[in-house]
Formats: C-alpha cells, sequence, structure tokens
C-alpha cells in the first residue's frame, strides 16, 4: 500500500497539531508499511475511512494508537554512556563527598520521552552505583512517554536478555531478577523499580507536575520535531530545572542555534 500525497499531508497535520511531530516525506514508506498492517487488522475498509474516522470521532484512546503507528521506540540501557559518567562525576561525586547539597536531601529526575524504560532504570543504577549512601538519600525519578505500548513495558520493567548485551555481568546480578518460566527475560528488580515513576504525557500538553528538577533527560526526541517546536520545548524545561540543573539531549542532537539560556558542558550536555 502507497499513501498518496494528500493522505500523508493528512496524516502530518495530525501528528504536528496533535503531537509536535515533522513527519517529512521521507517517513512516507515507513507509515504505509505500518499502516497497511493495521488495517488488515481492523475493521476500517480504507486509510480514508481511518483518517475521517479520527478527524471526526476519533477518541483520546484511538489518538493514541494511531501515534504508536508513527512513532518509532528505539533504546537500550545506559545508551550514550558519556552521559551517565558525566552525571557520575559531576553529579553524584560533589553530594556523595558533601562538596553540594540539596535541600531535603533529595534527588529529582526526568527522563522525558522515556520509551520503553531503559533510560529511566539506567538513571536509577547510575545514582544507585554512584552514591555510596544510597540510603541517606530520596531519589525520585519521573519517567513520562506518551506511547501506549512503551509506557506499559516500562512499567513492567521486563526485558530480553539480549538487551542488556553491553551491561556489564555485576550490574546484571546486581540490579535484574530471572523472570519465572521465561529464561530468556529479566525483570529490573523491585528497589530500582520504585525509585522511577512511569507516567503516560504528551509533552505539547500542559504539564502536570512541578519543578524543580535536578536532571532533565531528552533524549532523542525533539528530531520528531520542527526547530520552533524545540526551542519552545527547551524552554520549558529549563523552567523546570533548579539552578545548575543539567539537561541532557541524544548523542548527535544540538542546542545549537535555538538561542537557548542552557550553556553547553560536554557535547549534548548542558546546564542551567
Amino acid at each position: 500500500m502507497n499513501l498518496s500525497p494528500n493522505q500523508f499531508s493528512q496524516i502530518a497535520r495530525l501528528a504536528r497539531d496533535r503531537w509536535g511531530l515533522h513527519l517529512t516525506e521521507k517517513k512516507i514508506s515507513l507509515v504505509s508499511s505500518r499502516l497497511a498492517s493495521f488495517l488488515r487488522k481492523s475493521g476500517y475498509e480504507s486509510v480514508d475511512a481511518y483518517l475521517h474516522y479520527l478527524e471526526d470521532n476519533g477518541s483520546e484512546e484511538d489518538m493514541l494508537v494511531f501515534f504508536d503507528l508513527l512513532s518509532t521506540n528505539v533504546t537500550s540501557f545506559f545508551r550514550d554512556q558519556a552521559h551517565f559518567d558525566y552525571l557520575e562525576r559531576e553529579f553524584y561525586t560533589p553530594l556523595a563527598r558533601g562538596n553540594t547539597t540539596l535541600p531535603g536531601r533529595a534527588i529529582r529526575i526526568w527522563s522525558a520521552g522515556c520509551s520503553t524504560g531503559c533510560e529511566p532504570y539506567s538513571m536509577a543504577i547510575n545514582a544507585c552505583d554512584s552514591l555510596s549512601n544510597r540510603s541517606d538519600w530520596n531519589i525520585s525519578i519521573l519517567a513520562t512517554d506518551l506511547s501506549n505500548s512503551a509506557v506499559e513495558e516500562a512499567r513492567n520493567g521486563v526485558y530480553q536478555r539480549q538487551q542488556l548485551e553491553k551491561v556489564p555481568e555485576e550490574i546484571i546480578r546486581k540490579y535484574f531478577r530471572s523472570v519465572s518460566g521465561q529464561k530468556d527475560r529479566v525483570q529490573v528488580c523491585d528497589e530500582i523499580r520504585q525509585m522511577v515513576k512511569v507516567a503516560q504525557l504528551n509533552l505539547m500538553d500542559v504539564w502536570p507536575m512541578k519543578g524543580p528538577f535536578d536532571v532533565i533527560f531528552c533524549r532523542n526526541v525533539m528530531i520528531y520535531f520542527d526547530t520552533a517546536t524545540r526551542r519552545d520545548l527547551v524552554l520549558r524545561f529549563h523552567e523546570l530545572l533548579r539552578p545548575g540543573g543539567i539537561f541532557a539531549v541524544g548523542s548527535a542532537e544540538t542546542l545549537s542555534g535555538l538561542n537557548t539560556p542552557f550553556r553547553p558542558v560536554q557535547a549534548s550536555m548542558y546546564k542551567k
């Protein structure tokens, strides 16, 4: 099935208006393939019938199913290791040594666009491994994504063993548990899962949570947005960070040219 230019234009407009996504013609093949697979299993007679339904009668749940067709959840544990090394060196070590302090010894972190949960759980493991006096700190990690399937997987915290191929065996033994009856799957341990709150959130909506956060990761998410949307989003992140707070984007991303108040501290990492 090949989408017509008018059909793809309608899909792109829906994605932009609803979620801020910037779909280019390079995505036509991918979107066509996913829509074809979806329509074969659905009761809709055609692409036009499905799009007409979404425009006129689509519920929030219908729109989230549509979002899942357009989005790609690519993630891994400790992706862009340099970001976690920076947190250990510049954030956690000064806290552990008492060189810096935080009110109430509370650490607040946000993984925005957390996908299936590898990132926020990596952040929790990074915090535990970096703070020898872990029990002295109240660590809270908010993990948000819009995708139904991603949020469900993140909440379960269950992963294929092959997803941990690059994770040191010591970390796996310490922070993961076998899943009964499933030799090829493991689950993040209770201690780590309890540090992470997973929630569904459209980044284009009003955010219900209040700052300040100490660290915000929004990595490989804004590549789907146009320049104006990226800048608006980055400024909103800036408002929610405490002074000196850390902000990270994907290793292939940059804030250069967006004219934001953030100052770079290393590749793809910034401070307020």
